[in-house]
Order: structure tokens, then C-alpha cells, then sequence
């Protein structure tokens, strides 16, 4: 969760029928229509007020379709929390407040480092409805991916790694979080991790039991997009009945992203992106990212298969080829600093190899009047070598001259 600032939200509402959306949407789940985001700051009558008695609402965080999230503070504990509340407007619609209840007991279950703490949920005696949450001080993975671009290959592993682990004790207990994007998927810098990963909002989330059906007994509401278009499965889409494994369809949407700075299925319209998602092939990452490894390529393709059967089928068996990847990752790094480092000790500091960034190389790009030159770890090892021999060769030559 992040802080607001200065005291400023950006509220997202429908230009068609006004209702207001999630975070993030370009379409509205109700109409299909596009969002306006609207910067306010709205006169709140909750801050400053004591929820549940014992959370003082400091300050607002955001706002979507279902609630806003408020920045508060255990009175006692001093500690903050972030609180998710009900909109006023929808305390009489039943099913919404079904929804609400739902959110908090499919998080509840989840008892992982990577996913959002649930910790408490109640009903105020003048009727809201909240759930409290543990407060982050990270920003989300859209903000840092619209800042950063194209992220590196490492640096997209060690993220999705933990969305996985997330994921994967998501789907043990049964639930499918039916929304994964990058908005909801908060990066926390701490001391032993800078990159260490939350997976928030459940507030679409499927309980699911054992034989399949929907413990939860929520039924979609007529005319309702469940799901950001963007990252909805095929399956999502049609109405099907979802597993895990539309989950890791939406994960591999937000990897391509990180990997190429760009969605796979685009449109003007949602039926434009519904029916990308249906029928177009997944765009070939390799003229945008050519030092991708293949397999990791491979890895994203397969997430993002139509034919759910021909994905990974569990959120284990993707982080198994995942770490296979960052493995075949960090054995070319040892190779190309082994190499290097053996260049020195034969003599070969003459170089002009910077030694100091050896192990941080993966591809060295030289100018051509127009082109470039990719040249891979093989290829400068090669140069390496071949520019210590070329010195020694001068030198054996200039010892016979002088004698």
C-alpha cells in the first residue's frame, strides 16, 4: 500500500455509466465503457475516525470499485495497518457485502510471506464493513515497470519466483486469485531483499473445494467483467469454470511485460483484447529482447498457451523451470568470469577488458554505421584470448629486435 501524496487519490470512474473502477482499469467492469482517472482530494468522512474500535484512519490510500483503502493506526499498538472499507452505497446491496466477506476469508487462509496478511474483519455499529490488512511501504509493479521499462532477465525471475510461491499456496487452499496484474503485485524493499514480493487483493478471489465447485456459493452478477482484460485467461473470458492454472496465464502476461516494456494483446475496445487474448498467436519477444535465453522465451509462451491443458499445469511445476532458467543464467555468468579471470592470470590485463564489470557482462554491443553487434559470452571470451595472444605475439617480436 502505498502512501498518498499530498493528500491527493486518483479517482478511476466510468465515462459512460460514471460507476467507479479498480485501480488501474482502462475499461470499466460494469459497461465496458473507458475509464477517466480524476485527480481529487476528497473531504473523507472517515478520517480521523476510529474503526472497529481500535484502527484511528489516518489517511486515504485509494479508491475502486468495491472500497477504499485507508492508511490507519492501531490506537494501542501504535502500528499501522492499511484497512480496505466497503463503499457506503453498497452496505444494502447483499451480494456485494458477500463479496466483501468472501475477500477476507479467502486471504485469511493464506498464511505465506509473499501474499498480503490478513488481520482482522469486521462491522462497525454504524454499519461499515472493513477488513484490516498489513501495511506495506513498497510501490506496485505497474509504477515500477511504467518507470523502468524493459526489466532484466534476473530481475524478472526473482519476482515472478515469489508470485509463484504465492500462487502456489493460493491454489493449495483452494483459492484462485482471478486477478492478477501488475497493480497487484507489490514490490517491499527490505533489508535482506529489495525486491521482496506481496500478491494482494483477493477481492475477486474463488474459493474453491475439493471437487471443484464454489464453496463460496457467489454467483457473477449479470453484465459484470470479473478481471482486468489485459491478464484474463481465454478461459476467463468465456465464462469458463477457473483453476490455478488461469492464474499462471495471467502471470505470464505480466512476465512478458516486465521482460518486453509491452503487453502481448492489445485493443481499442475489450472485445478488441478479448479477442486477442482468444485467437492471435503470443508476439515474438526475441526482435524486442534478442538477449533473452530461449527458454526463458519458451518458459513465458507456454504460460500464455490458449489450450489451458498445454500451459504448466501448477504454479511448483513453473518454478522449477524457472529456476532451471536462472541456473543456465548463472552458469554462462561463472563461465565468462572464469574466463576473464584466467585471461589475467596468463597476462592478459592489457586487454582494455574492464575487469572490475566481468561478471555483470551479458552482451557487449559495438556500433556498426547503422547496426549492432551483439557479441555473447563465447564471442568475448574469444576477443579476450585473442587480444592476449595478439600482445604476446608484439612482444616475442620486439624481444628479437632488441637482441
Amino acid at each position: 500500500m502505498q502512501r498518498p501524496t499530498s493528500g491527493y487519490i486518483d479517482l478511476a470512474n466510468c465515462s459512460s455509466c460514471g460507476k467507479a473502477a479498480p485501480e488501474g482499469s482502462r475499461f470499466c467492469p460494469f459497461c465496458g465503457g473507458r475509464i477517466v482517472v480524476e485527480r481529487q482530494k476528497p473531504a473523507d468522512p472517515l478520517i480521523g475516525k476510529i474503526i472497529g474500535d481500535k484502527y484511528i484512519v489516518k489517511d486515504l490510500i485509494g479508491s475502486g470499485a468495491m472500497g477504499s483503502i485507508y492508511r490507519a493506526e492501531h490506537k494501542d499498538l501504535s502500528r499501522p495497518v492499511a484497512l480496505k472499507v466497503l463503499h457506503r452505497h453498497l452496505l444494502t446491496d447483499e451480494g456485494q457485502v458477500h463479496r466483501f466477506h468472501r475477500e477476507a476469508k479467502a486471504a485469511s487462509r493464506l498464511h505465506h510471506p509473499n501474499a498480503i496478511g490478513i488481520l482482522d474483519f469486521g462491522r462497525t455499529v454504524d454499519g461499515w464493513f472493513y477488513i484490516a490488512m498489513e501495511y506495506l511501504n513498497g510501490k506496485d509493479l505497474s509504477r515500477m515497470a511504467n518507470k523502468e521499462g524493459a526489466m532484466p532477465v534476473e530481475k524478472v525471475i526473482h519476482i515472478a519466483r515469489q508470485v509463484l510461491d504465492a500462487l502456489d499456496e493460493a491454489h493449495a487452499s483452494n483459492v484462485v486469485h482471478r486477478d492478477l496484474k501488475p497493480e497487484n503485485i507489490m514490490v517491499e524493499p527490505l533489508r535482506s531483499d529489495p525486491l521482496f514480493v506481496k500478491v494482494l487483493d483477493f477481492g475477486i478471489a474463488k474459493i474453491r473445494d475439493t471437487d471443484g465447485s464454489d464453496a463460496s456459493g457467489f454467483k457473477t452478477a449479470t453484465g459484470m467483467v470479473f478481471g482486468t482484460p489485459e491478464y484474463m485467461s481465454p478461459e476467463q473470458i468465456r465464462g469458463d469454470e477457473l483453476d490455478g492454472r488461469s492464474d499462471l496465464y495471467s502471470l505470464g502476461i505480466v512476465m512478458y511485460q516486465m521482460l518486453t516494456g509491452q503487453l502481448p494483446f492489445t485493443g481499442e475496445t475489450v472485445i478488441e483484447i478479448a479477442t486477442a487474448h482468444l485467437i492471435n498467436p503470443v508476439p515474438n519477444m526475441r526482435p524486442i529482447r534478442p538477449d533473452i535465453p530461449e527458454k526463458m522465451i519458451r518458459l513465458v509462451e507456454k504460460l500464455i498457451e490458449k489450450k489451458r491443458e498445454n500451459r504448466f499445469q501448477t504454479a511448483e511445476e513453473t518454478r522449477k523451470c524457472l529456476d532451471d532458467v536462472a541456473d543456465l543464467l548463472r552458469r554462462k555468468k561463472d563461465e565468462l568470469k572464469n574466463g576473464l579471470d584466467a585471461a589475467v592470470l596468463d597476462g592478459g590485463g592489457a586487454s582494455g577488458l574492464d575487469m572490475r564489470t566481468a561478471d555483470t557482462i551479458t552482451t557487449t554491443s559495438i556500433n556498426l554505421g547503422g547496426g549492432m553487434l551483439h557479441l555473447t559470452y563465447p564471442v568475448v571470451a574469444a576477443v579476450a584470448m585473442g587480444l592476449i595472444l595478439i600482445g604476446g605475439g608484439f612482444a616475442w617480436a620486439l624481444s628479437l629486435f632488441l637482441h
